[in-house]
């Protein structure tokens, strides 16, 4: 008798246990390693391609696939899912003794896929280490690696040498550091929770309305529990937080009271719900946003002027007198401030320039006009991914949007396959064909870029003689990370001094809590762009978020200008626009410092004169 999840009581810990087999993300990574099987074993590339691409697409689902499979949805209907794949991912979950995906996963020891989780460390060198050193046991593997590096065992390997050992000991070091984190989510994740809850609550009569508080609210880059808060008469309170525990995903119920609860989402999130009535929302909001930094120097200041601030509203301290607050612009004008939107609220120098009435109109989600890094399905024969979807569904996704513009930045084509010949003849076959698709969809108006590597010595991976089928050049570090902050800096100088370059992509190359940023002199890099008319890229990709808002506030003190892109590798993935948008306004960025929210007319003559 075939067994399968589906023949088992939802017990609580049972669900746990499945949901986490099963999430999304395990999926995604089960895909990877197996593409990662795939090319360590020769297999078709297309193939491999299709497994990586399908793990992003999957990883990206607003719902978990497997609550797909359990409501009957036929699996190959969903993007980047074909019928095979869909197939394999049946039998995954009805637990079936032909498991296609662990099998091939299986092709190699599966301490490579171990080893990979070290910064820097790709599948080649892993299965070199893993099979050189005899690594099987899963649990070991990094703790007898690092034994083997100590020795020095490593640096007289083929294709490793010294400073390749001192990485992987370094490696190591990240490695478990990041492991001892507090677990957090990133960004994108957690809003796309809230936001199913928030639309769950709102459906309950009483409710007027919701927001999210804390890190969330203020679209810090990771996010721990989301916390929110609900308008409610104080009668319905109970009511409320009864309802809220009935979510549909609640896996388990931490807490419950008569104004707040907490549940424990089939995500593994916990979500935490206070009730509050609408003439108490303000100095409620205010207190939960935070930071904890901006609220201490708020109470100081506070407390300088004779109020004593909490969550219920201010209080006179001589008269012992509670003034409450429907909104937040009449809490901070009480104490005679300029309104200080989420996002900056730091604790850094807000309260000041809000003295001042200098707190700047941050640009908007509906400033943005275009975007400038998109991938379609154009075949060009690239190294990297190609996007999932063809050029015209992008175009259909962008005028919904509303926005006016548009480029499509495919990866370069392989300069290790095709000579620099071949290449051109890309180039060309590619500019046509987009230029088609432009005459045929004059709703939005497209430009023909090209995102490309820049290469370990700073020059680009496109010969000079298919420049003329671009309009401009997004260029991009996609290899060769850990290179001296010297060598690094004279790299993208040399990159950025190339005819057509105008938008530097996801200059940092970090991965959110995968791959630190390369070390670079940036104030040197920001003055050679400004100088010549470069944006930095505000890469709105949750796992990038690209340039951080630091080097975003450094980069606009010398006089930067900014493309805030999405990066898409599918249609679905332009609407992560608003995530990159929130780096900006963290950075205290304006409108006017952002070349794709400018008027076509004027942002044509940055990227074209």
């Amino acid at each position: 008798m075939k067994f399968s999840f589906l023949d088992l009581p939802i017990w609580p810990g049972i669900l746990k246990r499945t949901m986490a087999i099963y999430s999304n993300k395990a999926i995604a990574q089960l895909l990877r390693e197996v593409a990662t099987a795939y090319s360590l074993t020769g297999a078709n590339r297309f193939r491999t391609i299709a497994y990586q691409r399908a793990a992003d697409v999957i990883e990206q689902l607003s719902q978990e696939l497997y609550d797909l499979y359990r409501d009957g949805r036929d699996l190959s209907t969903v993007t980047g899912v074909g019928v095979a794949l869909a197939g394999h991912l049946k039998n995954l979950f009805e637990g079936s003794k032909d498991d296609y995906l662990h099998a091939q996963r299986g092709l190699i020891p599966v301490t490579v896929y171990e080893l990979m989780k070290l910064p820097g460390v790709g599948p080649k060198n892993a299965y070199k280490l893993a099979i050189t050193f005899n690594l099987t046991n899963l649990d070991t593997a990094i703790d007898d690696l690092e034994k083997h590096a100590v020795a020095g065992q490593i640096a007289v390997l083929e294709g490793f040498g010294k400073k390749s050992e001192a990485d992987i000991i370094e490696a190591i070091r990240v490695h478990r550091e990041r492991k001892n984190l507090p677990e957090r989510v990133l960004l994108h994740k957690a809003h796309h929770e809230a936001e199913l809850i928030r639309s769950y609550l709102l459906k309950h009569a009483k409710i007027t309305h919701v927001e999210a508080l804390g890190s969330l609210r203020r679209w810090e880059q990771t996010i721990g529990d989301i916390d929110l808060i609900a308008v409610c008469p104080e009668e319905a309170s109970e009511d409320v937080i009864d309802y809220f525990t009935k979510y549909p995903s609640t896996m388990s119920i931490d807490s419950t009271g008569p104004k707040k609860g907490a549940i424990i989402t089939t995500k593994g999130m916990r979500v935490d719900l206070r009730t509050v009535r609408g003439d108490e929302v303000g100095a409620m909001l205010q207190y939960f946003t935070g930071s904890k930094e901006h609220n201490i120097r708020l109470r100081e200041y506070g407390l300088k002027k004779g109020y004593s601030l909490n969550e219920w509203g201010i209080k006179d301290v001589k008269t012992g007198e509670v003034k409450t607050f429907a909104t937040e612009e009449d809490f901070y004008g009480f104490l005679g401030l300029q309104y200080i939107p989420p996002e900056l609220r730091q604790g850094k120098n807000e309260i000041a320039l809000a003295q001042k009435r200098q707190i700047p109109t941050l640009v908007t989600l509906e400033d943005i006009k275009g975007d400038f890094h998109m991938h379609s399905s154009y075949e060009i024969e690239s190294s990297h991914d190609i996007g999932a979807d063809d050029a015209v569904e992008m175009l259909i996704i962008a005028e919904k949007l509303g926005y006016d513009y548009i480029a499509f930045a495919d990866h370069n084509p392989s300069v290790g396959n095709h000579s620099e010949a071949e290449i051109v003849t890309i180039m060309k076959n590619r500019f046509n064909f987009y230029r088609e698709v432009t005459k045929k969809n004059r709703g939005c108006h497209s430009l023909i870029s090209l995102e490309v590597d820049i290469q370990p010595d700073g020059s680009l991976a496109l010969p000079e003689a298919a420049f003329k089928y671009v309009d401009f050049l997004v260029v991009s570090i996609h290899s060769s990370f850990s290179q001296s902050k010297e060598d690094m800096t004279k790299r993208i100088l040399k990159a950025l001094s190339y005819p057509k370059v105008k938008i530097m992509g996801h200059p940092t190359g970090r991965m959110i809590g995968k791959r630190d940023s390369i070390d670079a002199d940036w104030d040197a890099i920001f003055t050679h762009c400004v100088k010549h008319q470069i944006a930095m890229e505000i890469n709105a990709s949750p796992e990038r978020l690209d340039l951080p808002e630091l080097l975003v506030r450094r980069a606009a003190d010398t006089g930067c200008h900014f493309s805030i892109d999405t990066d898409s590798h599918a249609a679905a993935h332009l609407p992560s626009m608003l995530y990159g948008v929130s780096v900006a306004r963290r950075a205290g960025l304006t409108k006017d410092r952002i070349i794709n929210a400018w008027r076509l007319e004027t942002v044509k003559k940055f990227l074209l004169e």
